[in-house]
């Protein structure tokens, strides 16, 4: 999904990854909603960590359910990305 909205994945893991770049930061953080249910209190330590990125709580039903959920997936990255470009 990410890279049909024409993102890239900074980690090229399959699952559960681990965040160690060195000196190298991403655009953008998503905390989804699942299978980690990350709250408020996550943006703010991974802002901290990553001071230029922009961090966001995304509905991890969108990322990591597959079904009736893709139907309306497009609608909603459209809007996150909207949002994100906006902020």
């Amino acid at each position: 999904m990410l890279e049909k909205c024409g993102l890239r994945n900074f980690v090229n893991e399959e699952r559960y990854p681990e965040i160690n770049k060195g000196n190298k930061s991403p655009d953008l953080v998503f905390l989804s909603s699942e299978p980690f249910p990350f709250k408020q209190k996550h943006v703010q330590a991974y802002q901290e960590r990553y001071p230029d990125a922009k961090v966001v709580l995304v509905d991890g039903e969108m990322f990591s359910w597959y079904g009736s959920r893709l139907t309306l997936a497009p609608k909603y990255f459209k809007e996150l990305l909207k949002q994100i470009a906006l902020n």
